[in-house]
């Protein structure tokens, strides 16, 4: 039997100043849960840090293990940002914002050593395709019914890519170096989709299709700069986890290390002023903070709603409006059991291709329960057609066109629910990052504008990965005081 669960309920559901850290006693035990202290410095700053994701946790966190003084501001009553975990029943959780992590994220791993997270592990993927209305199972290229080209034959989508990605002059670890990328990389790439480059090194129509199918239907038509670090992850590292209880108990591990009194959470910014020799910061009920810098992570997607004073430089202002935002739609079910399994196939994605359900994620892995938990993953012009459906419709419908095509993968379906990120206000929208030709926002995102420093992954190339807004939260910090550090003893090659 199918029911419809109540996700848009939990998402915003309204969190009380006491109860706003409720369970992460149990996460953290007494010592992690008290604020963090640590010695004054030379130059003690009051710092605002503008939302409470992981880019502001992390920078919030690092200022004041180094004696500054921070105030976060949270546009939602909870904290989190796109970390966003909701109960399916029977012990299990799934992931309505960021769903998984990988080996290949030092800093990631580093914060979830720090507070002693519990971990599930996943699937990594092997899905079925369905492109032009045949199927092939990545268990068995050799049976594959396209058209590929000689050498695209009897190896993975994730092989060929990596044999394009060299030829092109690149590779899956190097793209991932927070240094990266460097003047040439900005030429070279910015102006160029994944698509094209990896035409002009020998790709075949078919295999950009099935690049798609695997990826999602946006991936070969990326602009190739922000693209290729985002397929690092995917095609660099098969090690995939979750954290068990819902991956939002690592937000809140760092908001109960920073301490509650530091956070006003439900309070959306409607000005920033730095006119004067402080800056203040107005929320839309008329409450003024002050402080000697701010960290903004507010969405460029939604900046036109916040009055800045004096008014952003030229660039600043182009970046804003051109970074381009996905209408990424999740569709969540819950099944009986992860019959999948028995068919060969699973994971991250478990099946893709060119239908309205685009991409398949089996995320139970081994998780306790026994039932199987998956959802689509729905952009651009699929994601337009389920919105444009009532919300009690849009899960059933992209189930029931999964399950027409592909009857064998899925048992009984428990429970079903849609989550849209362009529906949110605080965002508008899921992924940010440079259209084709805008390279240059890279090294835009990176300057502060007078003492308004910018964080969020959006302001990374990893965008919507968690070890982006990390490393862009690290990043704010230290123009701030070049001494803030990360929790944790991450092992990475370079500093930020």
């Amino acid at each position: 039997m199918e029911t419809e669960t109540d996700l848009t309920r939990v998402a915003v559901a309204p969190v009380s100043r006491r109860g706003w850290l409720q369970g992460a006693g149990a996460v953290l035990g007494a010592a992690l849960a008290s604020p963090a202290v640590a010695q004054g410095v030379v130059g003690r700053k009051a710092v605002l840090v503008l939302g409470a994701g992981m880019a502001g946790l992390t920078a919030a966190l690092s200022l004041l293990r180094r004696g500054h003084d921070v105030t976060i501001i949270e546009y939602q009553n909870r904290i989190g940002g796109r970390l966003l975990s909701v109960p399916l029943g029977d012990g299990m959780f799934t992931e309505a914002g960021g769903g998984h992590f990988r080996s290949n994220m030092p800093y990631v791993l580093a914060y979830v050593r720090r507070f002693s997270l519990p971990l599930l592990s996943l699937n990594d993927g092997l899905p079925r395709y369905m492109i032009e209305g045949r199927t092939g199972e990545a268990a068995n290229p050799a049976s594959w019914p396209w058209p590929l080209s000689r050498e695209e034959r009897n190896v993975s989508v994730s092989t060929m890519l990596n044999q394009y990605l060299y030829r092109a002059g690149l590779d899956s670890d190097t793209v991932l170096d927070s240094r990266w990328p460097d003047e040439g990389s900005l030429d070279r790439l910015g102006n160029v989709t994944l698509g094209d480059l990896i035409r002009g090194v020998g790709a075949s129509e078919v295999f950009c299709k099935l690049l798609d199918a695997h990826g999602g239907t946006f991936t070969s038509g990326s602009l190739a700069l922000g693209a290729i670090p985002d397929l690092a992850y995917h095609f660099g590292d098969q090690n995939l986890f979750r954290i068990q209880g819902g991956n939002s108990r690592l937000p809140l591990a760092l908001a109960a290390a920073i301490g509650r009194d530091r956070f006003v959470l439900d309070a959306p910014v409607a000005r920033i002023d730095q006119s004067g020799p402080a800056v203040r910061v107005t929320t839309r009920d008329g409450r003024e903070f002050t402080g000697d810098a701010v960290i903004s992570t507010i969405p460029f997607s939604v900046m036109e709603d916040v009055e800045v004073l004096p008014h952003w430089s030229p660039r600043k202002r182009r970046m804003i409006a051109e970074m381009e935002w996905d209408r990424t739609v999740k569709i969540i079910a819950k099944t009986r059991t992860p019959s999948w399994l028995t068919r060969n196939v699973h994971g991250w994605p478990m099946a893709g291709g060119d239908r309205p359900w685009e991409r398949v994620i089996d995320i139970t892995g081994n998780e306790p329960g026994g039932h199987g938990s998956v959802f689509f993953y729905l952009n651009g012009s699929n994601a337009d057609a389920v919105l444009a459906l009532p919300k009690e419709q849009r899960a059933p419908s992209i189930v029931a066109q999964f399950r027409q095509d592909m009857p064998d993968l899925f048992d009984e379906v428990l429970s079903t629910d849609s989550f849209a990120w362009s529906e949110q206000p605080w965002i508008k929208g899921s992924f940010g990052g440079p259209a084709l030709g805008g390279a240059w926002m890279v090294q835009e995102w990176q300057k502060p504008e007078g003492r308004i420093h910018f964080a969020g992954d959006f302001t990374t190339l990893k965008t919507g990965w968690v070890e982006g807004a990390i490393e862009s939260g690290l990043r704010a910090a230290r123009q701030i005081d070049p001494q803030a550090r990360p929790e944790g003893n991450p092992r990475i090659r370079q500093e930020i």
